[in-house]
């Protein structure tokens, strides 16, 4: 075996073992059938007897480039029949070149595809083909994006969850002299050459002029920054998550007036990794969005808010940061009529409103917010309306002269505007009477005259 063959071999060993990959385990890489995949299948079976693990190969054909993908599926399923290696393939649909954000779709679609192959046939590795120059192409792309420490890490060797990438040490220099000395088929994915993709302009364009013209090596380099900023971005999230754990104020609530106070070089990473275990994952979140969270944590008011991509909208309630999906946010949109003698449950706000009739001498003054009193006979049509909150809505305080904004009100009480959107407001006709907790307006008092009184109180309901 030459020297070339020699590195790169070596350099799979050594990686598989430290990934832990032994005589119980399964590797399942994903063939595409170009030099690199290709590369990486031969030197599993020349590895295979040495660590005793067992192989299969799995091939998604993403119907993109027509024909030629078709060849590519061809290939595969010779090459795998040729090599005695088991192989998994299946077609991808609703990939087509017009379609927007082909490539992470197409990336998804594999990710995807390879696990579910990995299930079917028990591997617990799934190993990719990535070189030191897709590592650099990685960073450099990310640097353009203004990614931060997190996004220079860029990929690892092992990881997340089975994948391993045994070559990433490795040059694609030294990946063709291995397929070149020993005269390995492979085929070319004319994808690779089409300047729409970033990637491919990054490589074919940018790469070799900053290498020509400013800066011998490059790829190497950023190769090695990327390696650093992985051991740096481990130790920054282990030190975050610590953070993190400590700010949590539940299911998708971080304490925004405690983060103030955690080290400026940790505020990213927490926020990050707030929203990867609200959000279940950072897909598509760039540092854009992580500094526009940022401010709104740490400099904005209440109700200052942020959508996210997937869907997502982060939200300031006075010390609190919300995190929840847009389309679950209820509108709590309601009218109820409120029993006068008995129960009322409003669930939007898991509250219970009970009224009371009696004669006005049998009752005391309510002694907080919590209980109204009116007088039966002001009632329109002896009816009390609980509803939601609606835009514009205005009170007449009792106490004071004129009206005000609802919302005002909501904001001097530090009322959260999760909070209101399905908070009752008390009706009595087209005046706002009563808001629970908060305000009570000058509709429907007890005078002189009043005989017979309505008294409402309302409780918390805290069954489940």
């Amino acid at each position: 075996m030459s020297g070339g063959q020699n590195r790169l071999v070596a350099a799979v060993s050594a990686a598989l073992v430290r990934a832990g990959v032994g005589a119980n385990s399964s590797i399942l890489p994903g063939l595409s059938g170009g030099a690199d995949s290709v590369a990486l299948l031969h030197v599993l079976l020349e590895l295979q007897p040495k660590l005793g693990f067992r192989l299969a190969a799995a091939h998604l054909n993403h119907r993109i480039r027509a024909v030629e993908a078709d060849r590519d599926e061809a290939f595969v399923r010779e090459l795998c029949e040729r090599l005695e290696v088991a192989l998994i393939v299946e077609r991808a649909e609703g990939l087509d070149i017009g379609s927007a954000n082909l490539e992470e779709r197409a990336r998804d679609a594999r990710h995807a595809f390879l696990e579910c192959a990995a299930d079917e046939c028990g591997a617990n590795f799934i190993g990719l083909a990535h070189h030191a120059d897709d590592q650099a192409e990685t960073v450099l792309m990310r640097m353009l994006r203004g990614a931060g420490v997190t996004g220079l890490a860029a990929m690892q060797e092992r990881g997340p969850g089975r994948i391993i990438r045994p070559m990433l040490a490795i040059p694609r220099e030294g990946i063709l002299d291995y397929v070149r000395e020993r005269r390995l088929e492979f085929v070319e994915d004319s994808s690779n050459a089409w300047r729409s993709i970033l990637r491919n302009r990054i490589r074919h364009e940018l790469m070799p002029m900053l290498d020509r013209e400013y800066a011998p090596g490059v790829a190497r380099r950023l190769a090695e920054l990327g390696g650093e900023m992985r051991a740096l971005d481990d130790l920054v999230a282990t030190l975050a998550e610590r953070e993190l754990d400590a700010l949590m104020l539940g299911p998708g609530a971080l304490d925004a007036a405690r983060l103030a106070q955690v080290p400026e070089a940790l505020v990213n990473p927490v926020l990050r990794g707030f929203i990867a275990r609200t959000a279940g994952s950072l897909r598509r979140i760039e540092r854009s969005h992580i500094d526009a969270l940022r401010r709104r944590a740490l400099e904005g008011g209440p109700g200052a808010a942020i959508d996210l991509p997937g869907g997502w909208r982060a939200e300031r309630e006075y010390s609190a940061l919300k995190l929840f999906r847009r389309s679950s946010r209820p509108k709590n949109e309601y009218s109820i009529s409120l029993a006068l003698d008995g129960d009322t449950r409003i669930d939007a706000a898991r509250l219970m409103i009970t009224g009371r009739r009696k004669p006005v001498d049998s009752i005391a003054m309510p002694a907080s917010l919590s209980e109204a009193v009116f007088d039966a006979d002001a009632l329109e049509k002896g009816v009390l309306v609980a509803r939601s909150f609606r835009h514009g809505d205005r009170v007449a305080p009792l106490g004071i002269e004129g009206h005000r904004k609802l919302k005002e009100v909501y904001i001097d009480r530090k009322i959260s505007r999760g909070k209101r959107s399905g908070w009752p407001i008390v009706m009595l006709g087209d005046e706002i009477a009563w808001v629970p907790g908060v305000i009570r307006a000058r509709v429907g008092l007890v005078t002189r005259a009043t005989e017979l009184v309505i008294r409402l109180e309302a409780r918390e309901i805290l069954d489940n």
